[in-house]
């Protein structure tokens, strides 16, 4: 995926009534997309790249920019096809918000939305107020190491032997296949 896949997706939906029919990874691709530009950019900057590191951000913000109109115009799509019953070309996602709709404007139980996670799912009612998420696994690092930049682009670390951290699971799947931490379970 790309800045130019972004834009034909973009001319597509603005020039159809319909929903377009996106590949399956299509929001995964967006993200992967995002992490790769804010990783460039960071790489430019340390390596004292200015204009290098401003073409990256200036992609970055090309590409939010143009997924935000692309997901407007699909919402706009969606309720519009909820409210008449029928479903289109959708991603999972999308499907997910569907249901939800129909839910509402059938004047029905509203749907659980499943919150997914590379390690676990946990379940969140929608119409509740956000609740601050409780972290269900730490882990115990067993060596000391050194910062890791997280996904998020967050530093985490610097850990010391038998330190107990919590840390997005990518982190964490590296440390456990690396043999340098284990997971615990954290009770509520």
């Amino acid at each position: 995926m790309d800045i130019v896949k972004l834009r034909e997706l973009l001319e597509q939906e603005l020039s159809s009534v319909e929903l377009m029919e996106l590949d399956s990874d299509f929001y995964r691709e967006f993200d992967s997309l995002i992490k790769a530009l804010k990783m460039s950019a960071e790489s430019s900057r340390e390596r004292g790249e200015n204009i290098e590191e401003k073409l990256y951000l200036a992609q970055l913000r090309i590409a939010e920019e143009l997924m935000k109109e692309i997901i407007k115009l699909r919402l706009h799509k969606i309720v519009d096809l909820a409210v008449e019953g029928k479903l289109g070309e959708m991603s999972e996602e999308e499907r997910r918000i569907f249901r939800i709709l129909r839910a509402f404007i059938e004047r029905e139980e509203l749907p659980s939305i499943e919150a997914e996670s590379v390690e676990e799912s946990e379940e969140t009612t929608v119409g509740e107020p956000p609740v601050e998420r409780i972290p269900s696994e730490a882990y115990i690092v067993t060596l000391e190491l050194p910062a890791i930049l997280g996904p998020d682009m967050r530093e985490y670390g610097p850990f010391k032997a038998w330190d107990m951290v919590i840390l997005p699971a990518e982190i964490g799947r590296v440390l456990l296949e690396r043999d340098v931490a284990f997971r615990v379970k954290l009770s509520p």
